[in-house]
């Protein structure tokens, strides 16, 4: 099993924040990870990504080029990286984003969930990324909700862990 996974948007929007706590609870599946991430000059409001490669094997091959999970959280990040998505690939996109999106691909598997209206239903709209991985664990066996919510309890600060524990269940539960 190999898995590559791009979380994108744009910066402020917890895209790294994203990709470090989904590797965390990867890596503590004992499953190979590598994470990267990239972000504009202007952190803030510019283009955002987190790479994640899962594998039960040693990853040998650090070559990023296509997707076999991409979330989405932005417009802009939706049209730069929907075509490296493999055939068959699951796509978690924000309804917003999606709303205003024209005719999409007909050969991957898309999902949509208002991941900023559910986040500020809880509060704080800067937990859209965690309500993504938590639908991320509803579709995808390779995470786990569990491992996800360890993580943030082991590496989030402590204002903020119940926020994002009840960010990941909703985005798990919708």
């Amino acid at each position: 099993m190999k898995q590559n996974i791009l979380i994108s948007g744009t910066g402020g929007q917890g895209i790294v924040a994203a990709g470090a706590f989904l590797g965390q609870a990867l890596f503590a599946q004992d499953l190979e990870v590598m994470f990267s991430r990239s972000y504009g000059a202007s952190a803030r409001g510019g283009a955002c990504k987190s790479e994640v490669m899962v594998s039960d094997e040693v990853i040998n091959d650090l070559q990023f080029e296509d997707t076999d999970v991409l979330m989405c959280l932005s417009l802009p990040a939706f049209k730069k990286y929907l075509p490296i998505a493999k055939p068959g690939s699951l796509v978690i996109v924000d309804s917003h984003v999606y709303e205003r999106v024209g005719k999409v691909r007909d050969d991957i598997e898309i999902v949509r969930i208002p991941a900023r209206d559910i986040a500020v239903g809880l509060g704080n709209q800067i937990v859209a990324n965690m309500v993504m991985l938590g639908n991320l664990a509803k579709h995808n066996e390779v995470v786990s909700l569990d491992l996800l919510k360890e993580a943030v309890m082991t590496h989030m600060r402590d204002s903020m862990r119940v926020i994002n524990i009840n960010a990941l269940e909703s985005g798990f539960n919708f």
